[in-house]
């Protein structure tokens, strides 16, 4: 008796984490709230939450709920969802069946053209983060398409000054090469330098997209600078040039 008491108090905690997660996010992040108190204490249950694991069913339910949050007006609350979902991937990877690990990936990739610079940055930012460990396969799907999209815009922007594309979708494009290359800090697999050399030729874009590109190989440039004596050989002379023209400081690439 006493363990099917634990048991019905655990699901009873189960229940009530996953419907007050919505409104607890909604408190934190509304620009309406004018009670500090109430947003410190909404702020602290969002950090506690979010480190909880959750069993089926009521995961399932967790997902839908938390996905949901994607489609808020809200830009910040839209940030939120994407500092709670790097934490709540990672707590729960082996628990986490493909296909949902596959639409939390595919909701995470939709903010990339979000309409907000700061979560479109946010998006890339945990989409590094999980390619470091997550799910190889969905690693490796996101960079080939990533790569093969920007490579359409390059060819398109050398055709004509005008792509077709937005600048959200370009900056997307963008945002979505600098988590491969930023996935990998210190190590040089072998598609790394092509996209890397890719990312640095949208450097002629227009802000933000220049500024992500700069600001990508910058931690490109740092994170390999130990090993450049010797990692540098995988790179082609064509490559290297283009890192050198990118680069604000060429001797780093010679």
């Amino acid at each position: 008796m006493l363990r099917n008491s634990g048991s019905w108090r655990q699901k009873f905690v189960n229940f009530i984490a996953i419907n007050c997660y919505l409104y607890v996010l909604h408190i934190f992040y509304s620009q309406e709230t004018s009670n500090k108190d109430l947003s410190l204490l909404a702020k602290s249950a969002f950090e506690l939450l979010k480190w909880r694991i959750l069993h089926r069913p009521f995961l399932e339910t967790a997902i839908s709920s938390i996905l949901s949050s994607v489609n808020d007006p809200n830009w910040r609350t839209r940030s939120a969802l994407l500092s709670y979902i790097r934490t709540f991937t990672y707590r729960h990877t082996f628990i986490l069946s493909g296909s949902e690990k596959s639409l939390i990936w595919q909701t995470i990739e939709k903010l990339l053209v979000d309409n907000q610079v700061e979560v479109r940055e946010h998006a890339a930012g945990v989409l590094a983060s999980l390619m470091k460990g997550i799910d190889e396969d969905l690693s490796k799907d996101f960079r080939d398409r990533s790569f093969a999209k920007a490579q359409r815009i390059i060819v398109a922007r050398r055709r004509t000054s005008k792509s077709g594309h937005s600048i959200a979708t370009i900056h997307g494009t963008v945002l979505a090469l600098t988590a491969s290359v930023l996935s990998v800090p210190y190590d040089m697999p072998s598609w790394l330098p092509a996209h890397v050399t890719l990312l640095a030729r949208f450097i002629s874009e227009p802000s933000p997209i220049r500024s992500t590109v700069t600001k990508a190989v910058a931690e490109f440039k740092r994170t390999h600078a130990d090993t450049w004596s010797i990692q540098k050989d995988a790179f082609t002379e064509d490559e290297l040039e283009v890192l050198r023209d990118t680069s604000s400081s060429s001797s780093y690439f010679a």
